[in-house]
Parts: structure tokens; C-alpha cells; sequence
């Protein structure tokens, strides 16, 4: 077994095992220039599977460019473009493609509710790379979905990229973000291992948003190191390096974690747009506002961050870097500058 691709749960019993043979020989894909005509369906959870489905390892797709023209007022979402499942050691390099419109149907809870759309779905993948990549479409427009989610993948890469985001929505164990620009829904992950992101610059709400749909939880270790973060919630008077949110109240069926370490240096803050009662940029959002003294209990206790590690980090509008809203809930953190 890779260390570098550990298994990461503890089963109490395995009911099936499923040997998928890694392919020795390399497969290229070069250049191609693809378009696709939106479809006009009900705008319903009924995913379109139009473009290249990747389900062999060792694959390297190089120089390809995707443009969708036709989007108009309803559509059903896409699946992804690029579809990347059940494999090993995928490249894509060099590579154009095109955020999806973001349209709405009505939730369970009778509501609109925005409908998640992507050209890059991986699941189930390992070692996966995406370099020198970029979209079509404004990476800040909000009219336009994430590009890209994922699931249980291991390993995955962002080098050399400008896009919309980067969102691991069930987990990965592993993941760098390094020379890349990323937009209006910046990096969403949960997950374990160590998560690099460097000599980059990231909007967002948060330069990390912990995805709290499910649990906001990530056991292990973030490093951050020469980057650039401008936070697109400044100008209502909030900037947190560390997004996300758990009240210990439900089980997810796994134990909650932040990162046990995290390690920031050389950050700029662009906050510099901020309202008169802006209090400066924190590390921690205000993870669970109900948390304010030891009256508080979780029933399923979410595990803080033990460690902090600050070197030059500096902000536009001057202020200090605060721990949180919440001083009582990261009373605990050791932060070290």
C-alpha cells in the first residue's frame, strides 16, 4: 500500500473488495476544441453526462478547450465536463474550460435553492493534477457555478490554474494549491492529511471555508505560505482566514476536527474596502455563536485547533490578525507569531 494514499477510515466489517488494475501505459489526449449547446430542460436535479469520462489510470489529457454557448433562462445542471472516477495518475495540463450558469430549483424544504453545475467532477481518484489550466468565463462572476467538485479523492493538485474554485465536497485526503488564482467561491474542503496552498491568490468568503454540510472537519495539517487573500465578505465587515461552522450538536458519524496545526506565512490581506466597524481580519470565523461560556455542552465536542503559526502576515487596512469573534470557543489555541 502507497503511504502516500493511506486508507483512511477503520471498518468494523468489510462486505466487498473491489481490485481496480492500475493501467502501465500512458494514454494521451491532445488538443480538441469542443462546444456545448445548453440544454433548455426543467431546471430539476437531472444531471446532463456530456464530455470525456476518464475511468482508466495513467491518463494525460493536454491542450483541450471546452465553450458552452446557449444558456438561457432555465436549464438542467452537468455533471462535468472532464470526469475523472475510479482511477489513478490523471494530468490535465494546458487545458481550457467553462464555469456552467447557475440556476435554481425548489428544495425539500419548498424554497430556491442554487444548483451545484461543474465541467471537473473527480470521484474516487488518486493523484490527480490540474496545470497550467484556466476557464472561459469570469472566475468572480457568481452567475457562474464552482467549475470544479469532488469526492473522496487523495492527492489532488491545482498548479498553474485560474479558476473558480477548488471544492472537495465528501473529503480528500491530501490536496495542493500552488501558483494558481482562484475566484468567488474560493477553496471548500473537508478532510484529512495536509493541505498546501502557495504562492497563490484566493478570493472568497474565507481563504479556507470548511464545508460544514459536513461537519467542517479536517484531520491534519494546513499550510499556507506566500499568498495573497482577498476576502469577498470585507465590505460587510468581516474577513476569516478559516471558515466554517459545527455546534456539536449532530453526529456525522465521524469525530469533527480543524486541523491540528496550521502554519501561515508571508499572507497579504487585501481588506482595505472594509465599513467604518470593520474589527480587522481573524484566522477562525465565529465557528459556533452559541458557544460563549463553559454552560455551553456538544454533545458531539468538535476538536479545535491545538496550533497557530504566524510569520508576516500583514494587512491593508492595518489591523491586527484577531483569533476569532468567538474568543471564548479558541481560548484554547496557541498562537504563535
Amino acid at each position: 500500500m502507497d503511504a502516500n494514499t493511506p486508507i483512511i477510515w477503520d471498518f468494523d466489517q468489510v462486505t466487498e473488495i473491489v481490485v481496480l488494475p492500475i493501467d502501465e501505459t500512458e494514454l494521451t489526449i491532445t488538443g480538441g476544441k469542443f462546444t456545448t449547446i445548453a440544454n433548455r430542460e426543467s431546471s430539476k436535479y437531472s444531471y446532463y453526462a456530456r464530455g470525456i469520462a476518464i475511468k482508466r489510470s495513467n491518463v494525460v489529457v493536454d491542450g483541450l478547450e471546452h465553450r458552452i454557448t446557449g444558456e438561457g433562462e432555465n436549464g438542467a445542471p452537468y455533471g462535468g465536463f472532464i470526469s475523472i472516477t475510479n482511477c489513478a495518475y490523471i494530468t490535465v495540463r494546458n487545458t481550457i474550460l467553462t464555469g456552467h450558469k447557475v440556476y435554481q430549483t425548489i428544495g425539500s424544504a419548498g424554497t430556491p435553492v442554487s444548483m451545484g453545475t461543474y465541467d471537473i467532477n473527480i470521484n474516487r481518484a488518486l493523484n490527480i493534477t490540474f496545470e497550467n489550466c484556466s476557464q472561459t468565463n469570469d472566475i468572480n462572476n457568481s452567475a457562474y457555478w464552482g467549475i470544479m467538485g469532488s469526492n473522496y479523492c487523495k492527492n489532488l493538485v491545482y498548479d498553474g490554474c485560474t479558476f473558480s474554485r477548488f471544492d472537495a465536497h465528501m473529503g480528500v485526503a491530501n490536496a495542493t494549491i500552488r501558483n494558481s488564482t482562484l475566484g468567488h467561491q474560493g477553496i471548500n474542503a473537508i478532510g484529512s492529511g495536509t493541505f498546501v496552498v502557495e504562492n497563490s491568490t484566493i478570493r472568497g468568503t474565507s481563504l479556507i471555508n470548511l464545508r460544514s454540510d459536513y461537519g467542517s472537519t479536517w484531520e491534519g495539517e494546513f499550510i499556507i505560505r506566500n499568498c495573497i487573500f482577498v476576502p469577498r465578505s470585507v465590505k460587510s465587515g468581516s474577513a476569516n482566514l478559516i471558515g466554517g461552522s459545527n455546534a456539536g450538536q449532530h453526529d456525522f458519524g465521524y469525530t469533527c476536527y480543524m486541523p491540528e496545526k496550521i502554519t501561515i506565512e508571508n499572507l497579504q490581506i487585501k481588506d482595505s474596502d472594509h465599513p467604518e466597524n470593520y474589527n480587522g481580519p481573524a484566522i477562525f470565523a465565529n465557528f459556533n455563536k452559541q458557544m460563549v461560556d463553559e454552560t455551553y455542552v456538544e454533545k458531539y465536542p468538535y476538536i479545535i485547533t491545538k496550533e497557530v503559526i504566524l510569520k508576516n502576515v500583514t494587512a491593508e487596512s492595518g489591523k491586527l490578525l484577531r483569533v476569532s469573534d468567538n474568543s471564548y470557543m479558541f481560548r484554547n489555541v496557541t498562537v504563535n507569531r
